[in-house]
């Protein structure tokens, strides 16, 4: 009965091993082929200035209409316990 247990355990561990790497691949996969938005260089830049130039200026009425759109949802309140 014990070597049924071991054999059960053994075998499920190496089915959450194997997901867990086919997990990683996928995620490495979509992760790894992304470009990072801020370059060492942009960093650099940053810490020296406290500033970064961006390729295209900002679009303040849409950042505007978005933060307006923000706080024009409706909140619900915390329920009382």
């Amino acid at each position: 009965m014990y070597i049924v247990t071991i054999l059960l355990g053994l075998a499920l561990g190496g089915l959450a091993l194997t997901a867990s790497l086919v997990f990683r691949a996928r995620l490495n996969r979509v992760v790894g082929s992304r470009e990072t938005a801020l370059s060492d260089e942009m960093v650099r830049q940053i810490e020296e200035s406290g500033w970064v130039e961006v390729d295209e200026p900002l679009d303040y009425e849409e950042i505007q209409e978005e933060e307006a759109r923000f706080w024009e949802e409706p909140w619900e309140e915390p329920d009382e316990w």
